[in-house]
């Protein structure tokens, strides 16, 4: 863990959970605040009965 996290851990570690959340709501958090779920890139499939061009060997160990 780098230092600056040592230092905040050591800053919270004698705190009630009360105080750590006004601590965090003063610094922004949100309590339920959620991020929206990226999406992730993808390729498409090819149209069926086509054939893709792209082989694949996978041996099952």
């Amino acid at each position: 863990m780098s230092e600056p996290l040592h230092r905040i851990a050591d800053a919270v570690a004698d705190i009630t959970e009360s105080d750590a959340v006004a601590a965090l709501a003063a610094l922004g958090l949100q309590k339920d605040r959620r991020q929206p779920a990226k999406k992730a890139p993808t390729t498409p499939l090819p149209p069926l009965g086509t054939t893709s061009g792209v082989s694949s060997d996978v041996e099952w160990v």
